[in-house]
């Protein structure tokens, strides 16, 4: 049986092949003993590894992806520490400098942040009396302030409000929406619970083998496993903040915790479908219920192709939603949109 890969997979697995093979290669040259006495081959490594491996990301999943360019810098960190477990310590030079480089431009960033710290409280202050939904304000600000809305900085920033600073706030909804929630009938809250309780221990055994071996990688991945603990808790807070609603300006909202906003009016909408089970994917349909680990129980035909806003600022064009909600009957009716019955194809006007 030959086993297909879906079209939107195969850039990502390209890239990961040609991971593979680039460290493996630059490990073969590593271990070669003219390694050590020709000082090109270490510059030519960490050209590979620093240059090469995110210039492939750019092209084989930036692009493909429609991503925004600013994750190459993820991709160039990933780079740097890939540098320093690869490439024996005395042949570290270059990627010591581009550490150094990269450290400077997060002190820069930092700098930057805390200079205009008092404009950007007041920015934030004042969309705060159009929004409550955080990701909202702290984008009109960055906005405001430096005149781009910085998408992936606010990402990370509400991984840490949402983790560390919500444990008082309440739901973000507008007065006279109609709420869905997506975490009470679900086992989203114990499939989280549950993913954090195993990722510690399987931190602690982790640490202690690595400690051993490298106390640097060590480091790296003790603090890389707390962000991930981190960025779970702050998941599970915010699909309890960020209901799906229905608002009185007949504006369909439809958040997945701090992951995908849709904001759809009832004219963007079709035609309306009960899920029994997940449907296959397929080119321009979105599950929105992936990040909450569970499957779909309603479907959304859009009138046409719409931009929904992702994490740090990814956008996706889609034709078809499938999401989760508790009450999906009380959702339908409200949308009040003609039903389709489960496997039936929907027709719908080309745009």
């Amino acid at each position: 049986m030959v086993v297909r890969l879906p079209v939107s997979a195969r850039p990502a697995l390209g890239f990961g092949l040609l991971v593979l093979a680039v460290i493996g290669i630059e490990w073969l040259v590593i271990r070669q003993p003219v390694f050590l006495q020709r000082p090109l081959l270490p510059a030519a490594v960490s050209f590979d590894v620093l240059l090469g491996l995110p210039m492939l990301f750019y092209l084989l999943v930036v692009r493909p992806y429609r991503l925004p360019v600013s994750t190459v810098a993820a991709a160039f960190t990933a780079a740097v520490a890939l540098g320093y477990w690869l490439l024996p310590g005395p042949q570290q030079q270059y990627v010591r400098w581009a550490g150094q480089a990269l450290g400077g431009v997060e002190v820069l960033t930092a700098a930057l942040l805390l200079l205009n710290l008092r404009r950007l409280q007041l920015a934030c202050r004042a969309a705060g009396q159009h929004t409550s939904e955080v990701a909202e304000q702290l984008t009109a600000a960055f906005r405001q302030v430096f005149g781009r809305p910085l998408a992936p900085l606010v990402f990370e920033l509400q991984v840490f409000y949402y983790a560390l600073l919500s444990w008082r706030a309440r739901p973000v909804a507008t007065t006279g929406s109609r709420v869905f929630t997506s975490y009470q009938e679900s086992a989203f809250t114990a499939y989280v619970g549950t993913v954090m309780l195993l990722s510690v221990a399987e931190m602690g055994a982790l640490h202690l083998l690595l400690i051993r071996w490298n106390p640097l990688v060590a480091g790296v991945a003790l603090v890389l496993h707390l962000y991930g603990l981190l960025a779970l808790l702050a998941h599970a807070r915010a699909v309890r903040l960020l209901p799906v609603q229905l608002t009185p300006e007949q504006e369909l909202v439809v958040r997945v915790g701090f992951f995908w906003t849709v904001r759809l009016p009832l004219a963007a909408l079709a035609a309306a479908q009960r899920l029994p089970d997940t449907p296959a994917p397929a080119p321009g349909r979105l599950n929105l219920a992936r990040p909450l680990l569970t499957p779909p129980n309603v479907r959304l035909m859009l009138a046409g192709p719409q931009s929904i806003s992702g994490p740090y600022g990814l956008h996706r064009v889609a034709r078809e939603l499938t999401l989760y909600v508790d009450d999906a009957a009380g959702l339908l009716a409200a949308l009040a949109l003609p039903e389709t019955p489960a496997g039936q194809p929907v027709f719908r006007n080309k745009p």
